[in-house]
């Protein structure tokens, strides 16, 4: 009796185990599938027209799965990329076409075989979404046309699905082919999925936007909704040569560096700054850190203006050892000049140095040009007797951005900080310049390359945790140029900074 337990639950796991490989299988077929047939948003259908045999197989392993010891993820992934290949294939099996709706039986007569069961494509679909519960599915599931979601040229896997979900949102949401936002007259042009499936996005559909949108929208915008383009999402170039092309992702077009503000919205911002300077030989030299934390709050007035408010903490370390970390700075210590340590006299000192009063505008609908104004008054005594730095700033910014692909993107901020101090001779402090050039890997994934004057290069990632919350991180390096140093800090040898920020909008 025994026994015949053991073989029973030893066939009951062969059996579990066959089926999860089986599924395992559909979903690298379906990678590679959409991986060599799915570019630049669109479909290669003339050529699986003319050698349909992946295709084919995938369909029937639609028809033959078991899903019975799936996990709901692993269903969601499976039913995901289900539909998409069987709207392509049911493209494929009519083609040539220029429009699924070509064939009048498209969506509603011809029957899919799917896990064991049998299916329209447009109670497939029905199926799907009441199934799950999910709006994101309407961002992922493809109905073959120009103005549906975009195809995309990987599979939906159950490992990662809720982030490739939040991906394509992200991307769809910021994309200018499905959402025209013009904040100038408040109104704003959606597909037409947000009027028919309206209840699916919660009670309001502008709040539902702006959980995805960078460039957030206006509260009373208008809504408006665009003719559905049902032209037939088919790559141009149906030549076997497009497979071994380089592949180029598009479809996400984010503006990374938005200065101003929606009207009425709000951004929080953390951006810390440590600034290393090391003096003379590893044995008997020291080494300088200059840490500056800036603390902000923007209100966006009327979407091209804003105004806000920024403390300014900074903590300093001069003269420790040569080899003393630079994060030492982060102690908060306070030594007054001339103590003497076991090698050197060392200074420390730290303190909420200035509150800044900003006003940022972008005045040109056309030119991605803003401005952004500020004065920084000096804190006394917080903490008591605190010798940080007792200057008043006036902070000029000028900022510019400039798109070359919807992947790449220059960004160009002019920095003028002017010290003021009162009885003491006014002398012009020159400005900084500061090039970005962004990478947008993923719709949440950037990295960058940063210069200043061509003399400090640094490189850094920003990375959106969720719409709302992003966090960058950047390291830069002067550049060991004869002279160059003695200008920026005599006596210098190396010069660094480590930066770390984290900015919040809603």
């Amino acid at each position: 009796m025994k026994l015949g337990l053991f073989f029973f639950t030893l066939l009951l796991f062969a059996t579990s185990s066959a089926k999860a490989q089986d599924m395992d299988a559909f979903f690298e077929a379906s990678n590679s599938f959409f991986s060599n047939y799915a570019q630049h948003n669109s479909v290669q259908y003339k050529l699986l027209h003319q050698d349909p045999e992946s295709l084919n197989d995938l369909v029937k392993q639609i028809a033959s799965a078991n899903l019975t010891t799936v996990e709901k993820e692993g269903q969601k992934a499976f039913f995901i990329n289900a539909y998409n290949l069987l709207v392509i294939n049911t493209v494929v099996v009519n083609y040539p076409i220029a429009s699924p709706n070509e064939v009048v039986t498209f969506w509603d007569e011809i029957e899919q075989e799917v896990a064991g069961k049998t299916y329209t494509l447009e109670s497939l679909k029905a199926y799907i979404l009441e199934t799950f519960q999910d709006p994101l599915l309407h961002f992922v599931l493809v109905d073959g046309s120009m103005s549906s979601a975009s195809i995309v040229d990987f599979a939906y896997q159950p490992t990662k699905l809720n982030a490739q979900l939040e991906d394509r949102a992200i991307a769809f949401m910021n994309n200018a082919k499905y959402i025209q936002y013009n904040n100038e007259v408040n109104e704003i042009v959606l597909p037409r999925i947000f009027k028919t499936n309206r209840l699916d996005f919660g009670a309001s559909t502008i709040d539902f936007l702006n959980q995805y949108r960078v460039k957030k929208i206006n509260k009373e915008t208008q809504l408006k909704y665009g003719n559905y383009d049902w032209r037939l999402n088919a790559y141009d170039d149906n030549t076997n040569t497009v497979l071994k092309k380089k592949k180029k992702k598009v479809g996400y077009s984010p503006s990374a560096q938005v200065i101003t503000l929606p009207k009425n919205s709000v951004e929080l911002m953390i951006f810390n700054s440590l600034y290393s300077v090391t003096y003379g030989e590893k044995e008997t030299g020291t080494r300088n850190a200059y840490y500056n934390g800036y603390f902000s709050a923007f209100y966006g007035v009327t979407g091209k203006l804003d105004v806000g408010v920024t403390f300014l903490l900074r903590s300093t370390r001069e003269r420790d050892p040569f080899n003393a970390s630079p994060f030492k700075v982060f102690e908060f210590e306070r030594t007054p000049a001339g103590t003497k340590t076991s090698t050197t006299e060392r200074y420390a000192d730290w303190g909420l140095s200035h509150v800044g009063l900003n006003v940022r505008f972008a005045p040109f609908k056309n030119l991605s040009l803003s401005f952004e104004q500020g004065v920084m008054l000096p804190i006394q005594n917080l903490p008591k007797d605190n010798t940080v730095d007792n200057s008043l700033y006036s902070v000029t910014q000028i900022y510019y951005s400039h798109s070359f692909t919807a992947q790449a993107q220059l960004f160009v901020a002019l920095t003028f900080w002017q010290p003021i101090r009162p009885g003491e001779t006014f002398k012009f402090q020159p400005p900084l310049l500061r090039g970005f050039l962004n990478y947008f890997v993923t719709p949440r994934f950037t990295v960058f390359a940063t210069t200043m004057y061509f003399l400090e290069w640094g490189v850094g990632v920003k990375y959106m945790l969720t719409p709302k919350l992003e966090i960058q991180a950047m390291y830069s390096y002067y550049i060991p140029i004869p002279g160059l140093y003695d200008v920026i800090s005599p006596g210098a040898n190396t010069i660094m900074t480590y930066n770390l920020g984290l900015r919040y909008r809603f």
